[in-house]
């Protein structure tokens, strides 16, 4: 019985699986007729169609491994609705991954998403349609996407000088009442900056934790800061590096008390590692190769 059984399991994730792929066949045969006739001069390569719009041909192009920054608006190929909607009124929508499908953007993509999306093709400030089947983004509603993309801005490899760079521009208004701690990882110095804007006038910070309110945001070009949360209650615990930073036993540098107010700037890497962040409502992603701020409000 148990055989038997193991064998119709198997029968059925086999047929299954052929009329996935049966259903993806033929969007894509409806896809390429479609284009043949309405975008005949669009370039087909692995299934996906690239369209440039505007072009600079003596600006930077992307090579292998840069990263790259891009503006983008997704939609529905056929129905010309917009699948995701802008961070700013992504609540009102209710919708899901608000800046990973993001109108006013920017995103950055790693050199092995933008790649298979035609961006190799195109210099900074060009724009470009890209006509996508379900299968490539590993969708089964069969439903062709249309890609509108703005390639904002090439960054090479090194994304790390590129995030103390945007750190080093951000902390100029605060002049030099500014403080620096270094993390390593992985053989590399990561800078975290802090200002200290209410020393605070309650007890110094010891103990197993500290609550705060705290408002997390995040920036990928210069002062384009985007909100994440606003002002929420947040309790550190020792092992995460903003407790290090809030905790008194910190020398040298000035220290911050109960009800005073911190603003800390950090890498991405330094508080959500290489992965994408997303809340349990998957509702809040915060882009990689960003810039962290925290705005923190020590309770009393």
């Amino acid at each position: 019985m148990f055989i038997f059984l193991c064998i119709l399991l198997n029968s059925f994730v086999s047929c299954s699986k052929d009329e996935t792929g049966e259903k993806w066949a033929e969007e894509e045969q409806l896809l390429a007729e479609y284009m043949e006739k309405n975008k005949p001069g669009a370039i087909l390569d692995k299934s996906i169609y690239f369209e440039k719009l505007i072009e600079y041909r003596d600006n930077i192009q992307p090579e292998t491994g840069d990263n790259v920054l891009v503006d983008f608006v997704c939609s529905f190929l056929y129905e010309g609705t917009v699948e995701q909607v802008s961070y700013e009124d992504w609540r009102a929508y209710d919708a899901t991954y608000l800046s990973r499908y993001l109108h006013g953007g920017p995103e950055l993509w790693s050199y092995e998403w933008w790649v298979s999306m035609g961006i190799g093709q195109m210099r900074e400030n060009e724009t470009a349609n890209v006509y996508v089947p379900s299968r490539i983004l590993r969708f089964q509603d069969f439903k062709p996407r249309l890609f509108w993309i703005q390639l904002r801005k090439v960054i090479d490899t090194d994304l790390k000088t590129y995030q103390e760079t945007m750190m080093a521009n951000y902390i100029k208004q605060w002049g030099d009442d500014v403080d620096t701690t270094i993390v390593r990882d992985n053989g590399k110095d990561y800078y975290i900056v802090y200002h200290v804007e209410n020393e605070g006038t309650g007890a110094v910070i010891e103990g197993s934790s500290v609550k705060t309110h705290t408002s997390e945001s995040y920036f990928l070009q210069d002062n384009d800061i985007r909100d994440v949360s606003i002002n929420e209650e947040v309790t550190w615990t020792p092992g995460s590096k903003i407790f290090e930073i809030l905790k008194s036993e910190k020398k040298g540098n000035k220290l911050v008390k109960k009800g005073g107010k911190i603003t800390i700037l950090m890498p991405y890497k330094m508080r959500y590692g290489d992965e994408y962040h997303q809340n349990e409502d998957r509702q809040e992603i915060i882009p990689m190769g960003s810039v962290l701020k925290y705005d923190i409000s020590i309770s009393n």
